[in-house]
């Protein structure tokens, strides 16, 4: 029986292989595809190993895929693929082929496993399982970013408020703060600012264009409080030394949230691991010295 289920498995996956080789376009539009879509630098722009390693195969299955998902999907992936920190070159059609190699490559090489081929349930299951892996990825890589944005912004604010209570406009405040900041994701979009306003857009449209790409409560409500105070002519200084106050003591609430948080999750290890541990301790050599010397 375990056979059978085998050379099943292998028939659909070489039945799967020819369908996708006769939809696959020729040589000449797969080296027109792939000069569209990205170039060796853009490519290299790619900080997962994995993609790019698969990157020319998702270059050729990404046309057959335009097609795949509903539009709210597809939507929601053009807004979290930015947020996720992905370069431009990775677009919509390009995650949806990586979801679609992987419910293909992963149950078959999951197949090769005796449990698996005995039951084919778990076949299939690996299939929808393997199909969702990237999107819980590309979540996983859009919180890590906003985490990292809001931790970095206090310090970034501060940088700011000094530059320009010394004398510095905007505009060279934001620079001083790309030179002086570490490497990270504010920095980059800090500097995605700075472009935007060297480019003639007004410090109001790029500030708004901040708060749409980052979408944080942080971001957006900083983003608004300096847009206001350019509408009102308020003077930046003021308005930055305020922020940068404001931000310092929300860092500090939550450092204590988190370390209430952490204090809570604790009492499951130790109800469960440590309080059992120090009770046998304590209470171990008595019952074994009772035990020994009145025997039964």
């Amino acid at each position: 029986m375990a056979t059978l289920y085998l050379l099943g498995i292998v028939a659909a996956f070489v039945a799967t292989a020819v369908g996708v080789h006769s939809l696959l376009p020729s040589p000449a539009r797969v080296h027109e595809l792939r000069s569209e879509s990205a170039s060796r630098a853009d490519v290299e722009a790619l900080t997962s190993p994995i993609l790019r390693l698969m990157w020319p195969l998702l270059t050729i299955v990404a046309p057959l895929v335009r097609n795949v998902g509903r539009a709210s999907y597809r939507t929601r992936l053009a807004r979290d693929i930015p947020l996720a920190g992905l370069p431009p070159v990775m677009r919509i059609d390009h995650l949806m082929a990586l979801k679609v190699v992987l419910a293909v490559a992963l149950p078959v090489l999951a197949a090769m496993q005796v449990e698996m081929i005995r039951n084919p349930v778990t076949f299939i299951v690996a299939g929808v399982v393997s199909f969702w892996v990237p999107d819980r990825l590309l979540q996983e890589w859009k919180s890590a970013r906003q985490q990292r944005i809001v931790r970095a912004l206090p310090p970034a604010v501060d940088m700011l408020t000094l530059s320009v209570e010394a004398g510095l406009d905007f505009l060279a405040g934001l620079r001083r703060v790309v030179e002086k900041s570490a490497d990270g994701p504010l920095r980059e979009e800090i500097n995605t600012i700075v472009n935007d306003i060297r480019l003639g857009n007004s410090r109001a449209d790029a500030l708004r264009a901040l708060a749409e790409r980052i979408n944080i409560t942080e971001i957006t409500s900083f983003a608004g409080v300096l847009i206001q105070a350019d509408r009102l002519g308020t003077p930046i200084g003021d308005v930055l030394r305020t922020q940068s106050d404001r931000m310092r003591s929300e860092r500090f609430v939550r450092a204590e949230k988190a370390g209430a948080a952490a204090s809570q999750k604790l009492l499951v290890p130790l109800a469960m691991f440590i309080f059992p541990a120090v009770l046998l301790i304590m209470i171990g050599p008595p019952i074994l010295t009772f035990i020994y010397e009145n025997p039964i």
